[in-house]
């Protein structure tokens, strides 16, 4: 499960929502470690939300860095709370330029020495690191989308990947493809399901695995002959998060996708 599912009501009962997400069959928790852009609020104290894990039976999942240049600092206290993945959830150049959602191949390039910073302290750790893309990391810059340019200059182990499969979808791209590309570089996922319907501001576009369009049953089967990767529930700004974890448990409860 990760956090944004359920952040409305972690908002109100942090430790006793992730006991009702544990009653659902959730095993894992993603969480963030720091404030994820200035306009979102400071997360809980991470040491805290890792005790309410434990105290809930969920292993602490995949943690996902602030964009502050901290790196050492998150990366030891990633390792200190028990995670073994940490995320970089987007490039921050993509928010600096004239037009949102999109950069320069040399923008971009430059960014990834920030990410080769952030690679050297995961390791220090003993920590995997992973990028998490959205739609414009595979608009192509100049020949090659931002993914392809990341795993041509990292090797597996240094940069590896967390792939949403709703985000990709948006984007065109079919995520069943783009995870067998991958291979093993795959170290977690994100599944939300697609609304194609919602087109206007008055609707949700990413909604709870089998509530959408993705035929989740269908990818499901052929994700555990693709990878091992562990998955977690993700529905951006739900109206109930707990409904959502439990459409989406209903669709996962079988599986071994987290």
């Amino acid at each position: 499960m990760a956090h944004l599912t359920v952040a409305r009501e972690l908002a109100v009962d942090y430790g006793g929502t992730l006991q009702r997400v544990r009653t659902l069959g959730y095993t894992h928790f993603g969480f963030p470690l720091g404030a994820q852009s200035p306009r979102h609020e400071p997360p809980a104290d991470p040491v805290q939300v890792a005790e309410w894990c434990r105290q809930a039976g969920l292993a602490v999942g995949t943690v996902r860095l602030s964009h502050s240049a901290d790196y050492p600092r998150q990366m030891q206290l990633a390792s200190s709370i028990g995670a073994g993945i940490v995320a970089q959830s987007a490039a921050d150049v993509f928010f600096t330029g004239e037009i949102p959602g999109r950069t320069t191949r040399s923008a971009f390039e430059g960014w990834m020495d920030r990410l080769e910073i952030m690679a050297h302290a995961a390791r220090e750790e003993g920590l995997r690191l992973v990028y998490h893309n959205h739609a414009w990391d595979h608009v192509a810059l100049d020949g090659l989308t931002p993914l392809e340019l990341i795993a041509d200059r990292f090797a597996p182990g240094e940069v590896d990947f967390e792939i949403d499969m709703g985000w990709a979808a948006i984007a065109g791209v079919d995520p069943l493809a783009l995870v067998g590309q991958l291979g093993s570089r795959v170290l977690a996922l994100h599944l939300k399901d697609v609304d194609r319907s919602c087109v206007t501001g008055n609707c949700r576009q990413f909604v709870a695995p089998g509530a959408g369009d993705l035929d989740y049953p269908g990818l499901l089967a052929q994700l555990h002959r693709l990878t091992d990767a562990i998955g977690y529930i993700e529905v951006d700004d739900p109206d109930d998060g707990l409904l959502a974890a439990a459409t989406g448990a209903a669709t996962f409860l079988r599986a071994t996708l987290a």
